[in-house]
């Protein structure tokens, strides 16, 4: 299945951002100065909701139900 190898390693995947918190900062702030500044979206490829949650996008889906699960403990809406 496509989806195995984020169900495998979901949580060091979620991991590598912490360990990266300035790699992972940048990304944010390049994203975030693309959103509108106003509205409801949705991630599509959400993972575990690890850009979702900051930027305030309240919905999100994605293939993997392991990466969904971080994401639903974020308050992502699947």
């Amino acid at each position: 299945m496509k989806t195995d190898p984020f169900d495998r390693y979901h949580e060091r995947y979620d991991d590598w951002f912490n360990k990266h918190e300035k790699v992972y900062e940048s990304e944010l702030k390049a994203v975030r100065d693309l959103l509108p500044s106003k509205g409801k979206g949705i991630e599509i490829g959400v993972g575990s909701g690890r850009f979702a949650y900051p930027l305030s996008i309240g919905y999100g889906l994605d293939p993997s139900k392991k990466m969904l699960r971080l994401a639903d403990e974020r308050g992502i809406q699947l």
